[in-house]
């Protein structure tokens, strides 16, 4: 049988907005606040990671060793780099660069882990729904690509490095690291997000508004992309 489909958040908000929509929710016994679940007619496991890569790398090998995943999908926020992205826009991530990784010392390219990767896809045929779903909700959306860092950037000169260097649409803390993860242990998986309004300044000042909003968007984004996925497949 199928495993179920695993859905994280790093963001208490983002998992509420989600378990908002389950039918037949059911809170799990786990190290972090996990529930099961129906969502857009599939079973899914939804987990809140908490912040960092750390927690991602963490939570994507214990979710698939606890739940047997068949595919994964993280949704969240992050800080915009991309001049074409809005306060409230969707990214949807056709891949991920871990950007605090250096390693130029040993000769890598920044972002370059010691695997010899650099540049982690995301799933396509996941990406692809969730493009469609974006689509048929009219949000204003873009593919791209996301860096990710234990650090929180707010600095102009750091941004546009970011930009330059890499290629980045926006930046967040767990995209990379969860991508990362998964591949190893063969879970396809997506990511999205929604954009704050630059990377470069500070949080917008009602953030907790903002992330309350978003996370209602992501969470109708979903649940359509698992309601039309069989059709994809």
């Amino acid at each position: 049988m199928e495993g179920p489909i695993l859905l994280l958040a790093a963001e208490g908000e983002e998992a509420e907005a989600v378990l908002a929509r389950m039918q037949r929710p059911e809170k799990l016994e786990a190290p972090w606040p996990a529930f099961a679940g129906e969502l857009g007619g599939h079973e899914v496991r939804l987990v809140e990671s908490g912040i960092g890569k750390a927690a991602a790398g963490a939570v994507v090998g214990w979710g698939t060793a606890r739940y047997a995943p068949s595919r994964a999908v993280w949704l969240g926020v992050a800080g915009s780099l991309n001049p074409e992205l809005s306060t409230g826009d969707v990214l949807i991530a056709d891949d991920a660069v871990q950007w605090d990784m250096d390693l130029t010392p040993l000769g890598r390219e920044p972002g370059e882990l010691d695997s010899g990767e650099r540049f982690i896809p995301a799933d396509p045929a996941l990406t692809d729904a969730l493009h469609e779903s974006a689509r048929r909700l009219g949000y204003h959306h873009v593919r791209g690509r996301i860096a990710s860092g234990d650090k929180f950037v707010a600095d102009p000169e750091t941004a546009r490095w970011i930009r330059t260097t890499f290629g980045a649409d926006a930046v967040e803390m767990e995209g990379a690291a969860a991508l990362w993860a998964a591949r190893r242990l063969g879970v396809p998986m997506a990511l999205v997000r929604a954009v704050t309004d630059a990377a470069d300044t500070a949080a917008p000042g009602a953030f907790e508004a903002f992330l309350v909003e978003v996370s209602q968007k992501l969470a109708a984004l979903v649940e359509d992309t698992l309601a039309h996925l069989d059709r994809v497949d």
